[in-house]
């Protein structure tokens, strides 16, 4: 599995029964890779009918698999071509071997290519982020290890997050995923993934979702998108520490992707996380209790493409701070809302409104705009002024904030905040005072 020429300290003899019962019972053309002596693979075999390839770096390894499993490659994964099998699986097996890896990503998203469209991916990944590993850390150690999470061949190290952000990036949903053995002692994390449903082959927009509990904002959030949404996108959730059922919604719906996060780690982090996952050319970032209305997506994409330098887009609400704000408004309920939109629109007169700061509840944002500005800054904990601060660092870029006068989003408003019983007012306080020592002039030399 890891790459020794030989078989050393039963490394490549290894059953792994735990991988073995999420492999689907009716899976019957397996790959696992990095397949050591074919003891799973046998196992498998001997569980349920199948054929089992495997693909093995040891050479004496993969000697030993040829009597356990159907079929053996001794091959280096990092160069290995899958199209050479000309074989498409039911199921792909990575156990313990993505952090041997050069460029685990990549082997990864090639490899998913093999899947049929109704398979699915076991993993096993070591856990760096281990209480145990992060108490040495404290005392400035980082000691590698013949076995074990800190293997002295292991070359790439992942968390609960960052699995789910290389699958992310695979284009797969992962469905399933456990510590193990348990979550006191989460020496590993298994995961079971599948090709994510994204409803556009082509998707132009990543919409970014934040959420922390509060299901059903969710769970609202989502359906308007879906209904009100035709140009082409993909959803990509991120989870800060929900427990109140929203991780079973979001590994449930095939059609979004998602990552979860052990904790609240705030709007700028949040996102961040789940921009570093971001190939679209541009995306949005939404709040999780917001509701959005017909022709939202084309309407601000044809807006923000109107001005190269124009890479910050916001919209129109009846819960936003600033000149975005909308009132009175009307409108009771679904229906009333989306007529309440249309007119709005239909009564504007100027399309764009340049203006130097955007709220960032629901915002479009060029991905180019990464490059040019960076990512949102963590140092505002759990939110507010991160945008003040990303509208400002564009404006010295000599780029563009505006917002779309034709776009309404209803925004119910703090959701997460008063459900987390945090004091907005002292929040707010806080993070101002951290705003204005940042970019407080400097005094002349």
């Amino acid at each position: 599995m890891g790459g020794a020429d030989s078989v050393r300290h039963g490394y490549h003899d290894i059953n792994r029964p735990e991988l073995v019962e999420l492999v689907p019972l009716d899976a019957k053309n397996i790959l696992d890779l990095g397949c050591g002596t074919g003891l799973l693979g046998r196992a498998l075999k001997n569980r349920q009918r199948c054929h089992v390839t495997g693909i093995e770096l040891s050479k004496d390894a993969a000697a030993a698999a040829e009597q356990n499993i159907d079929a053996v490659f001794n091959d280096n994964l990092n160069r290995f071509n899958p199209t050479f099998l000309k074989s498409r699986f039911d199921c792909l097996i990575f156990g313990d071997i993505l952090e041997h890896l050069i460029n685990p990503w990549s082997v990864l998203e090639k490899f998913s290519s093999t899947l049929t469209d109704n398979g699915c991916i076991v993993a096993s990944l070591p856990n760096i982020a281990h209480p145990h590993i992060v108490n040495q850390l404290h005392r400035g150690l980082f000691r590698y290890e013949p076995a074990g999470i800190l293997d002295v061949t292991h070359l790439r190290f992942f968390t609960k997050s960052s699995i789910f952000q290389m699958f992310v990036r695979a284009g797969l949903k992962i469905v399933n995923v456990r510590p193990w053995p348990n979550a006191e002692n989460p020496i590993q994390y298994h995961v079971c993934a599948v090709k994510a449903r994204i409803p556009f082959r082509d998707p132009t927009t990543t919409i970014l979702i934040l959420t922390h509990n509060g299901l059903e904002w969710t769970r609202r959030c989502i359906a308007s998108i879906k209904a009100k949404t035709q140009s082409p996108y993909k959803i990509l959730v991120v989870d800060n520490g929900s427990t109140d059922g929203t991780l079973d919604y979001l590994r449930s719906d095939l059609s979004i992707q998602h990552i979860e996060n052990d904790c609240n780690h705030g709007f700028a982090r949040g996102f961040n996380i789940g921009l570093m996952c971001v190939t679209t050319p541009y995306f949005v970032l939404a709040n999780n209790d917001v509701l959005v209305t017909k022709n939202w997506l084309s309407t601000m994409l044809t807006s923000i493409k109107s001005d190269d330098k124009l890479l910050v887009l916001g919209v129109r609400s009846n819960n936003v701070s600033g000149s975005q704000i909308v009132k009175p408004i009307d409108y009771t309920d679904a229906r009333s809302l989306e007529a309440f939109a249309a007119a709005h629109a239909d009564a504007q007169p100027v399309r764009l409104t340049f203006y130097p700061r955007i709220v960032f509840f629901f915002v479009m944002i060029k991905t180019e705009a990464l490059q040019h500005i960076g990512f949102l800054d963590e140092i505002f904990g759990i939110g507010n002024f991160e945008d003040d601060d990303y509208c400002f660092r564009v404006a010295r870029r000599g780029y563009k904030c505006a917002f779309d006068n034709k776009v309404f989003i209803h925004h119910w408003g703090s959701q997460t905040f008063k459900a987390t019983k945090i004091d907005y007012a002292k929040l707010m306080a806080e993070n101002k005072a951290k705003f204005e020592k940042k970019w407080k002039p400097k005094d002349p030399v």
